[in-house]
């Protein structure tokens, strides 16, 4: 889009990032002290800080090692608070949601039919189950959570970020309210968000795009788009670009289509043989697009990337659409709500579910730490 410099959109997504931050911050502080703002504000500052003094990382000393141990450190410290905070204790509800749907579905019934503990049903599609399953199974959700910065971590090592990036990125997780309340919370917004942001940069990297690409593409689209639907944001406003730049021809488009959807059907298999009448009843459609917002915000969200789809002028600016237009979703969503059921019950109350601003998080923070360059043999006509 021509109103948006390059310049002004890196600063737009780090500003989102920030923002998000700030709303979880002065929430959960809120509930400890009367400051909650000045220390949201204050927290603020100190992101912009570093971002303003980035410069400045690059002279450190031993950049993959500082790196490392600020991920060891940082996982030690949170296993540790995992071992202190009760998973019963907790108001968030997906290490429920997650445990009642495995317990519903090894006892041979229904899954979707699953109850947490809150009393909601199984909201997302199979595949995030499936992810989840080995740290339900061990015991601890909370380490699936923590795998978001690791794998985050990974993927800036696969973009060829450069080490002092890597760690102001790290450093910046490390200190956003949004992921410490994630892994203390046993959430998974973030982790399976980054999943998504790493296939698009599989895809997207400066490399001929293959037939072998082209496959692997589309089983992982598949599996991600059996995690939340809201993920057709990002692939809608991909593989538009992709296609007018000239990444892909129409008929690479139908296979990639094509593969991901028998991909997707084959995830739901497990759960819906010898339960078809039961699916007609509950699924995850009929949850996601119900249960949380009217589906036509959701078909205004879909056309909405298609737009932004058709006016990418770089292969980067899928990280930087993608992100705003989760972003703009979820604060349709929470203003829906702010409508409904009045400010106070919406942010403070939990009516609107702050934690899916974290779907935007890994596109705007990833965009605000690339280089133009990254990406400069993809462009759009």
């Amino acid at each position: 889009m021509g109103t948006f410099s390059i310049l002004d959109k890196k600063k737009i997504a780090f500003f989102l990032f920030v923002l998000i931050n700030f709303i979880f911050c002065a929430k959960y502080a809120s509930r400890i002290t009367d400051w909650y703002l000045p220390l949201a504000l204050g927290l603020a500052g100190v992101h912009f800080a570093i971002w303003k003094y980035r410069a400045l990382f690059s002279k450190i000393l031993f950049l993959n090692f500082v790196n490392t141990i600020l991920i060891v450190i940082f996982c030690i410290g949170c296993y540790y608070v995992l071992t202190k905070v009760p998973v019963e204790s907790l108001k968030v509800d997906r290490w429920s949601v997650i445990t009642s749907f495995w317990e519903t579905h090894l006892s041979g019934e229904y899954a979707y039919f699953a109850k947490a503990n809150t009393g909601n049903p199984p909201g997302p599609m199979p595949f995030y189950f499936i992810l989840a399953f080995p740290f339900y199974y061990f015991g601890e959700l909370g380490l699936f959570s923590l795998l978001g910065i690791m794998v985050f971590f990974l993927l800036l090592k696969y973009a060829k970020i450069q080490n002092h990036i890597i760690t102001i990125t790290l450093l910046l997780l490390c200190i956003s309210p949004f992921y410490l309340w994630e892994i203390v919370g046993r959430s998974n917004v973030f982790i399976n968000s980054v999943l998504v942001l790493f296939s698009i940069v599989y895809f997207n990297k400066n490399e001929p795009l293959t037939l072998q690409r082209i496959i692997v593409t589309s089983i992982l689209t598949g599996l991600l788009m059996s995690t939340r639907n809201v993920f057709a944001i990002p692939y809608v406003i991909l593989f538009l670009f992709a296609w007018r730049s000239g990444r892909i021809t129409f008929g690479n488009l139908v296979l990639i289509g094509t593969i991901a959807l028998f991909v997707f059907i084959s995830t739901f298999l497990p759960f819906v043989i010898g339960h078809f009448k039961e699916f007609q009843t509950m699924n995850p459609f009929l949850v996601q697009s119900t249960f949380l917002i009217p589906f036509g915000y959701t078909v205004g969200f879909v056309l909405l990337a298609i737009f932004f789809g058709l006016t990418c002028k770089k292969a980067e600016d899928v990280y930087f659409f993608s992100g705003l237009t989760l972003f703009i979703s979820i604060a349709v969503y929470i203003v829906y709500h702010f409508i409904d059921t009045g400010f106070t019950d919406t942010y403070f109350g939990g009516v609107g579910d702050i934690s899916y601003f974290i779907l935007s998080v890994p596109f705007l923070l990833y965009y605000s730490m690339t280089k133009t360059s990254n990406n400069k043999s993809h462009t759009s006509n």
